[in-house]
């Protein structure tokens, strides 16, 4: 059967422009001049005869033809790219790029890993790790677990590990003068944050504790960094139990106070619905949902 197909280039251009809604943007993915990326989509929509963009006086937005070409053309792509994927990787049976929270991969996946190499020595894992929402379109990534509240557009999220706060300190804060005996003696200590500073706020709220200012003390963006400079008496912390029982265990850290913090957010398994149509990809996130049920 024969096809009639616009050239591979424009769909490329016009694929990219969409997804950004930029020229401009999709000229610096694609490493071309902003003029080119127009030409491309200028020739596809004369290809077509229908015009897929309204070019706005500052932005763009995609016409209805625009829209239903948009998710197809990104399907086709997302397709090939991983079918020329399984067949690169043929010699090892199959390779996948996970994307992981830096502090979920140390605490919660890598002590899990050697049974996946048990059960699937087929599949090799390349493990990238960043506190960045995965970008599926822009990055090769297979599958990622990220941190948030599961609503991201455009991929499937499923939920893998829940996170609650309580504070955490070195056993020295409940001696001397200030122990943390007492909840109010937070305000004479350093409150140590992680990126998300309002955690505090809710934990003082939720604990009834007045005079203490949730703002201040030092921000580290990396949960390791964070219970380690606890367990090195830099001041308290609001740990998770996936990320501090072995501290607690071991009495390198303590939990003064009982309240706890139920979070919104959790960790999520998630990516393209397509990703899934890869054996490889698919049996690494049922494993991973495997390894949930068996801790829950």
């Amino acid at each position: 059967m024969s096809r009639r197909l616009p050239p591979l280039t424009s769909l490329r251009a016009f694929e990219a422009a969409g997804r950004h809604l930029s020229f401009t943007l999709a000229a610096a993915e694609l490493k071309v001049t902003q003029a080119a990326i127009s030409h491309q989509v200028k020739s596809l929509e004369e290809h077509l005869g229908k015009a897929l963009f309204l070019r706005l006086p500052r932005q763009l937005e995609l016409t209805n033809s625009g829209k239903a070409l948009l998710p197809v053309v990104r399907s086709a792509f997302d397709q090939i790219s991983q079918t020329v994927a399984d067949l690169t990787n043929s010699k090892s049976g199959s390779a996948i790029t996970v994307r992981l929270a830096p502090s979920f991969a140390a605490k919660w996946l890598s002590p899990r890993l050697e049974d996946f190499r048990r059960k699937h020595p087929r599949i090799d894992l390349s493990l990238r790790h960043s506190n960045e929402p995965a970008d599926f379109a822009r990055q090769a990534i297979d599958l990622a677990v990220t941190y948030g509240k599961g609503d991201w557009a455009g991929v499937i999220a499923d939920k893998l590990l829940s996170i609650d706060f309580f504070p955490v300190c070195a056993p020295s804060y409940l001696r001397g003068e200030h122990a943390l005996t007492d909840a109010s003696n937070l305000r004479h200590h350093t409150l140590l944050h992680d990126a998300d500073i309002h955690n505090w706020s809710a934990w003082l709220a939720l604990a009834g504790v007045n005079g203490v200012n949730p703002t201040r003390g030092t921000v580290m963006d990396d949960t390791n960094v964070l219970i380690h400079a606890a367990v090195n008496g830099l001041g308290i912390a609001l740990g998770s139990r996936p990320f501090v029982a072995d501290h607690l265990e071991a009495g390198r850290l303590v939990r003064p106070f009982e309240a706890t913090l139920r979070s919104d957010f959790a960790y999520y398994v998630v990516c393209p619905k397509q990703h899934l149509q890869r054996a490889a990809v698919r049996e690494f996130k049922e494993w991973l949902m495997q390894q949930r049920d068996q801790t829950s």
